[in-house]
């Protein structure tokens, strides 16, 4: 009943979008132009719909049709949300003006009818046509569009052993979500080109399975850091199988396979010229309806107060929640699981994602009380299988000596 409804509601959205490009542009070729568009975009998402939508629970990992069926849907979706919008609020003011027409006071003729729903909806076009670009160079370029995010951090009571220590952070693989193992192969060379003293990961491995990671364990078993590769777990590592298997027994021994060492709730002292700081790594932490497992009090067993100390929380909700105003100082947290929406708008002027009404810290560094998150962009992608505006990420922190 539910996709029967939906697909009425559906198809008379498209109905109605398409009959708005044959009134606005009558029998032009933009009018022809239009209503291909609309043709193009109900085969596109009933091809999604036949091939993508059965697969969601059947593997493991995605293919290249797939994640452009994905994506051109949901570039469509978001293109037509905006035409419609345009398209209804004319004619919203069609009614106004229908009564106004009635009504023996003024008479605007057909001529000035038919030449605003022209103005209309080339609007409606030019305002489309900028999610339209962005959401497909997204899919197209952004999602293996690599930066590198250089963050210098200065700490007064920072070790001095650890002046100039280099830590990489990546987060939210999405393995599942891969579809060129060469893009991979060139981002964890990026990786280990910034030449980093330790590299975390900061949760979310897969989607949903934990065999999602296989192919690309070799990969990322080739990172080297002199003082080791830490991971955490973030939300869609538990995943969701019916066969009755612990998914995270079976991505810890990927995990460990590729080197990483996985902080489950724990601490490990790392050790410099005599001198040292705390790792910390706690279990995913975050909001319902995700899971808040991360055990910030067993974590800090076998510490103590006063030692510098940096944690891995897959969730930047779990800083403002739990951490901040813990006993226990922690001088920085390193997050991710926003992805910062995967869309939007970074520059001097303006930076917004959709993702800042859902978190607060949704991409970059904040500070509290004298302790620093930095909230991870994202490596992977999930959902829409793009990045507009809002770049995967590879980050580099160095840590100085104030």
């Amino acid at each position: 009943m539910a996709i029967f409804l939906f697909l009425l509601i559906f198809g008379a959205l498209e109905f109605y979008l398409f009959n708005a490009f044959r009134g606005a542009f009558l029998d032009t070729v933009w009018a022809k132009v239009g209503m291909a568009y609309v043709i193009i975009s109900v085969m596109t998402f009933a091809a999604t719909y036949l091939k993508v939508v059965p697969t969601f629970r059947s593997g493991f990992n995605t293919t290249l049709t797939n994640n452009l069926l994905m994506g051109f849907s949901f570039t469509f979706l978001i293109t037509n949300f905006v035409l419609i919008a345009v398209f209804f609020a004319e004619d919203i003011f069609r009614i106004f003006d229908y009564i106004w027409q009635v009504l023996p006071i003024k008479d605007t003729g057909e001529t000035a009818f038919a030449s605003r729903r022209q103005f209309i909806g080339t609007t409606a076009t030019l305002l489309a046509a900028v999610p339209f670009a962005g959401l497909i160079y997204g899919v197209l370029k952004g999602r293996y569009n690599y930066k590198v995010f250089p963050v210098p951090l200065k700490f007064s009571d920072l070790p001095k052993a650890f002046d100039g220590f280099k830590i990489v952070q990546i987060s939210d693989v999405h393995s599942g979500s891969f579809d060129n193992i060469a893009e991979v192969e060139r981002a964890v060379g990026i990786i280990q080109a910034q030449k980093a003293d330790m590299i975390v990961f900061t949760g979310d491995w897969v989607n949903t399975f934990a065999e999602e990671l296989k192919p690309y364990i070799h990969i990322f078993k080739s990172l080297e850091a002199p003082f080791g590769k830490y991971a955490i777990w973030g939300n869609h590592d538990y995943g969701r199988r019916q066969d009755g298997q612990n998914n995270i027994d079976i991505l810890r021994g990927f995990v460990n396979e590729a080197g990483f060492t996985v902080l489950e709730n724990e601490n490990v002292k790392i050790e410099k010229d005599g001198e040292s700081f705390r790792l910390f790594g706690v279990e995913n932490w975050g909001k319902p309806p995700f899971p808040q497992i991360g055990d910030l009090q067993k974590a800090k067993s076998n510490s103590e107060k006063g030692e510098f100390s940096i944690l891995l929380s897959h969730d930047p909700t779990h800083w403002d929640a739990k951490v901040i105003d813990d006993d226990h100082h922690f001088h920085l947290t390193l997050s991710g699981h926003t992805h910062g929406a995967q869309i939007g708008i970074e520059a001097k002027w303006l930076r917004w994602s959709p993702s800042k009404y859902i978190y607060p810290r949704w991409a970059g560094i904040y500070k509290e009380k004298n302790q620093y998150l930095y909230v991870n962009r994202g490596f992977g992608f999930l959902g829409y299988p793009g990045r507009a505006g809002i770049n995967p990420e590879i980050t580099t922190i160095k840590l100085e000596k104030a």
